[in-house]
Order: C-alpha cells, then structure tokens, then sequence
C-alpha cells in the first residue's frame, strides 16, 4: 500500500487549487493596492486555471483511476478536447487582445468579477454548455472516491451558477478548492477500508 500511486494525481489536486487561490489573493492585494499590473497578471494566471488547466487536469485525473479500458479511451478524448477548448478560452486573456479578452477585473459585492468579452467562434452560451457538459461528463468516472468529490464539485458549481452569476467564476473556485479538503477525507476512509480487508 505504501508504494501505491494510484491516487497520487487526485491527492496533490487540493494543493494545486490552494495555488490557484493564492493567486486570486494576489488579485486581492493588487485591486486593493491599486496596482493595476498586479491585478492584471494575477488576473490572468487566475483565468489560466478557471479556463485551461482544470479542463485539462480533471480528465488527467480521471483517466489514472480509471480501469475501464473503453472509458480511457473516453477520458483521452476529453484530454484533448479539454485542452483545445482551454487554449481557445484561455490565450485571449493571455494575450489581451480579440474576442474573450479579459475586459476589467472588479469586485461585485464581496467577491472578484472576471469580466471577459463575448464574441469569437462560440457564443457565451454555446461556451457555457460545453463547460459545463465536460464537468458533468466526468461523473462517467468509474471511480467511487472520484465520483463523490467531483459530484460535490459539480454540485457547489449548480448552486453558484444560479445564485452568484455575476462572481460565478472566483466563487465556484472557491468552493470547488473547499471541495477539495474532503478528498483526504476519502482517501483516508479508503486506505482504512483497504487496512480492514487484508486483515480479515
């Protein structure tokens, strides 16, 4: 059991959401400094997770705990989907110029507003479907432990949607890094339950 990496990607995926927030922290002090070139930067490494890279990780994640070889072939699938659709949202906040280029960076109420432009190949709406189809899609996992993490996830990224349009980007991550605690939780009950059944 000590040299059982199957869970490792899963297990530092909390630590890589700490990094994401501490970024959106960075957002914080530049908005609250008025350093504009620190608001944008961290703005935009901010944006890197929201747009690329958890569309790109969670599919990662989701194809080392899978043992379903036609479910593999899904996930990369998903790999390589989440990636182009990440690069297609992510480059023009990147680079700050044409359609989806981040706009401004504000505070609504008492979270952070990602304000990005519309236009390009995809509608906002378009882009939104197939957002949160990918998110949703990943609930195929065979993984139980996955399952109830990323369904949590999923959960908290309904919720905000409805209730928190405006700030749904920063408040969803927020809650989805949260979410991220209860993974040791279950890997702990696993590793317990897996204790338990060599024993027996």
């Amino acid at each position: 059991m000590k040299n059982d990496k199957t869970y490792l990607l899963l297990a530092i995926t909390p630590i890589l959401f700490a990094l994401q927030q501490a970024i959106e922290g960075a957002v914080w002090i530049g908005y609250n400094e008025n350093i504009i070139s620190l608001m944008t930067l961290s703005s935009i490494l901010f944006l890197f997770f929201a747009f690329f890279f958890w569309l790109t990780w969670i599919p990662i994640v989701a194809y080392s705990l899978e043992t379903k070889k036609w479910k593999r072939i899904f996930f990369t699938i998903f790999i390589i989907i989440g990636f182009v659709f990440g690069l297609y949202l992510w480059i023009p906040v990147l680079l700050e110029t044409g359609p989806r280029h981040l706009i401004k960076t504000s505070v609504c109420g008492h979270s952070l507003c990602y304000e990005v432009s519309g236009g390009g190949l995809l509608s906002v709406i378009v882009r939104d479907i197939i957002y949160a189809s990918l998110g949703v899609l990943f609930l195929l996992s065979s993984n139980r432990l996955f399952r109830k993490f990323w369904a949590l996830v999923m959960l908290f990224g309904a919720i905000t949607f409805f209730t928190q349009r405006e700030t749904w980007i920063s408040t969803w991550c927020f809650f989805a890094a949260l979410s991220t605690l209860w993974i040791y939780f279950l890997l702990i009950n696993n590793h317990k339950t897996n204790i338990k059944k060599q024993t027996l």
